[in-house]
């Protein structure tokens, strides 16, 4: 029985047994003693163990799952020997030039597959978002929170609901937005606080959360809301306040525009 190697070339894993990974080992460090004693030898050996990377890549794009020894002996053969690269100058540059292409952008077979994979990994991401995401919408309902608010418990509810940081995160990013010049955020709140049902029954509370409704996490739920409520926002209050003087300083000028509006419609309706 082969034991098999996970080794790591340049950001990629590849399997490989273990004479096929003593073979490869013995066959890079022969080129590093070789050329280590020339002048810019250590940037030929480089370029080597590039080119065996490169070449691995390719035979694992065309389906190959593990690297066996007669792989290696075959990329041994293609790169040639030390002797073979140092004796011949054109052929060094034939072996490593398409790894150099790669890196500069100028290969446009190896960008086009580099192009491919990359679609593809957006693709998945893409289509695996959105299958999270419409697992979320199909297994949670929103609600506002009536046990954790500070005026309607929108700001709770949403952070519930999307199961992303805490009702005080939300309650500041409110705070934040109306006070960067954006009006909609009261009004946007207030809608949502008056079409929006409050979660009051455990049954809610397991939509919420995006948990079934069985006869067990009916009585979790139960248990659990049966349990005194820990405080965790010393600051409520204060919070509180704050978001009562910034809604009064949206609403007034609102107030105020109607009134004028009003006035001269009625300035003008009764001539």
């Amino acid at each position: 029985m082969k034991k098999n190697i996970n080794i790591n070339l340049f950001g990629t894993l590849y399997n490989i047994d273990e004479d096929a990974y003593n073979l490869l080992e013995n066959y890079l460090n022969s080129m590093q003693r070789y050329f280590n004693r020339q002048e810019g030898g250590e940037e030929i050996a480089d370029d080597i163990e590039h080119r065996v990377a490169e070449l691995l890549w390719k035979k694992r794009e065309a389906g190959m799952t593990a690297v066996d020894i007669n792989v290696v002996k075959e990329i041994i053969d293609t790169i040639g020997s030390a002797e073979d690269i140092a004796g011949d100058n054109n052929k060094a540059e034939n072996a490593f030039a398409s790894y150099n292409k790669r890196e500069s952008g100028k290969q446009d077979g190896t960008f086009k597959e580099d192009f491919k994979q990359f679609a593809k990994e957006a693709e998945r991401f893409t289509r695996d978002t959105y299958d999270r995401g419409r697992e979320h919408v199909r297994s949670h309902r929103y609600y506002r929170c009536a046990d954790d608010k500070v005026l309607g418990g929108v700001c709770s509810g949403l952070a519930t609901y999307f199961e992303a940081g805490s009702p005080l995160i939300w309650r500041l990013g409110a705070i934040a937005l109306t006070l960067l010049g954006f009006g909609l955020p009261p009004i946007i709140y207030i809608v949502m606080w008056l079409i929006t049902p409050a979660a009051l029954t455990p049954e809610d509370r397991l939509r919420q959360q995006g948990r079934d409704v069985t006869p067990n996490n009916l009585a979790e739920q139960v248990k659990c809301d049966s349990e005194p409520v820990v405080v965790q926002n010393e600051n409520k209050g204060c919070l509180k306040a704050i978001l009562i003087t910034i809604a009064i300083c949206c609403v007034l000028p609102l107030i105020f525009i109607f009134v004028i509006w009003g006035r001269i419609i009625f300035d003008l309706f009764s001539f």
